[in-house]
């Protein structure tokens, strides 16, 4: 049997990094999350946000810095939540963790 990871369509990579996440309905009000890592099909972070599977959202970096290179190459993501899990109130960087799938193809 292969292992979940050997299924996916995209390499990940790990990084993390502070981003803001706003909800495409109200692109005035952001709430922080943390990125977890990224693959040219999507990206995963978590929150204490709460969002719905099918959410369109956008994902801006905190601190963009282009010259880093790989995933700030770009200062913001639009998306889809694709999934979440509920991870509780321990962890560090929310209690939801989110699979966002991008809405444009990136390429890295």
């Amino acid at each position: 049997m292969a292992d979940y990871y050997e299924k996916r369509q995209y390499e990940r990579y790990d990084y993390t990094t502070s981003v803001h996440l706003y909800r495409y309905e109200n692109p005035e009000q952001y709430t922080p999350a943390v990125l977890g890592n990224y693959s040219s099909g999507g990206l995963y972070l978590e929150t204490d946000n709460e969002l719905e599977v099918g959410q369109q959202v956008y994902v801006k970096i905190e601190n963009h810095d282009p010259a880093a290179g790989n995933f700030e190459t770009y200062d913001q993501y639009t998306g889809y939540v694709r999934w979440s899990s509920e991870l509780g109130t321990s962890q560090p960087g929310g209690q939801y963790g989110y699979g966002i799938e991008y809405s444009e193809a990136v390429t890295y």
